[in-house]
Parts: C-alpha cells; structure tokens; sequence
C-alpha cells in the first residue's frame, strides 16, 4: 500500500502525537515515588488515555511501513475508541475527590451508567455494521458518523467544563505556584478540546493538519504543568515573582 503525502504527515503527527502522550503520562505517574499520592498514577495513565482517538491512525501508519497494511475498519473503531469512556471516569474520579465529595457517588453513577448504554451500542454496531459508526478515509484516517461525533462531543465538554472548574478552585489560592497550576490546567484543557474539534471538524490540509496536532501536542505539555510544575517551569512563569 502507498501512502499519499498527506496521508504519511497524518500518520507522523499521529505518531509523534501519540508518543509524547505516553511519555508525559509515564512523566506524571512517576512522580508517585516523590510525593505518594495515588492520584498521579490515574493521572498519568489518564493523560495516555486521552489521546486514544489518534491511537489507530498512529498503529496503522506503522503498520503499513512493516506489513503492507493498515488497519481493518473495526479495529480502527475498536482502537480508537473503546477506552474513551474509561479515560472520562478516570478524571471525574480524580476531580469529585477534590471537588463536590458530597456528589461523588450520583456523578460517577451516572456517567458509568451512560457509558455502558454507549458501550452496548458500540459493540452491537460493532460486530453488526460497523460502517455505521465510520468509514476509513485512506489508510490513517476516518470519517466518524454521528453517533460517535456525539458521544465525542458530550466526552469532551464533560473535560472541558469540569477541567475549568477544577482550575478557578485553583486560581483562587494566594500561592503563586498553585495559581499557576490553575492556569496552566485552564489553557491545557481549553487546548486540548480546540484542537480536538479542530482535527474532527476543519478539512486537514498540509497547514490545517500541523497547526492541529501541535495545539494537541501543547495541550499535553500544559496539562503536565498544571498537575506537576516541574522546576523548569516554575523559574520560566514565577521568575519575576
């Protein structure tokens, strides 16, 4: 199989995209040894989870440089989003343990809930007629239907609105490296949903596609600030603090 241009810009985006996901989650999730707190352990394997939806196009890049081949249509939809569900959970786990305690329970009941009635729908589809959940558009990429563009979008605006919610608790705090985080954790989330919507919903073109995947690939940077703030950030934001 010969990739097109713009196929194998998509393919390495998606890959170099994929990779450093993995490594700032392994980054954060370290960090448990220092402070302890199991927190960073879901956080890390959170942040790789994220990045799911461009898991497929990344495997299927690689795939077609060692076999000849990409991936099936199922296993694109099975790769990509099967485990969206459990990276949504993971954060509101996170979030409700600082965050409306008092709620905790109905919040997580009611999202494990709808993500069951997602799933059971994923999977009839599935093994039914997947075509109905997408269709491959060349080899590392596809064209959602509505169905999984909804429940993309019901995933992301769940991050976006408790990600800012998370962030103003933070942006109270007198504590210029807290506030900080809170920054840092704001722009983050707000990154990483543009250029989600981005990627899904603007036409990828050797420009639109760079500018997509690097907002993406800051998002991820962001984020890790907000949840660690290495020392090499604390002295590039407070040095005039």
């Amino acid at each position: 199989m010969v990739l097109e241009p713009l196929e194998i810009l998509n393919g390495l985006l998606s890959f170099i995209l994929v990779a450093q996901s993995i490594y700032v989650g392994i980054l954060i999730a370290s960090k448990y040894s220092k402070y302890k707190n199991k927190y960073l352990i879901l956080l890390g394997i959170d942040t790789i989870l994220l990045f799911e939806p461009w898991w497929p196009s990344t495997v299927s890049f690689l795939m077609i440089f060692i076999i000849g081949k990409g991936l099936t249509l199922q296993m694109y939809l099975l790769l990509g989003n099967i485990l969206i569900p459990v990276s949504v959970l993971i954060w509101l786990i996170f979030i409700t343990h600082f965050m409306y305690q008092r709620y905790r329970k109905v919040i997580l009941i009611i999202y494990s809930s709808l993500s069951v009635i997602y799933n059971i729908f994923f999977l009839y589809f599935f093994f039914t007629d997947p075509e109905l959940m997408g269709q491959l558009q060349g080899a590392v990429d596809i064209n959602y239907s509505n169905f999984l563009l909804g429940y993309l979008l019901v995933a992301l605006v769940v991050l976006l609105i408790t990600g800012i919610l998370f962030a103003k608790t933070l942006l109270k705090s007198e504590n210029p490296e807290i506030k900080l985080k809170g920054k840092l954790i704001l722009i983050g989330f707000i990154s990483f949903v543009l250029g989600a919507i981005l990627d899904s919903a603007i036409p990828l073109n050797p420009i639109t596609l760079p500018i997509t995947r690097i907002i993406l690939m800051i998002s991820a940077f962001e984020l890790y600030g907000g949840f660690i703030l290495p020392d090499w950030m604390k002295k590039l934001f407070l040095k005039r603090s």
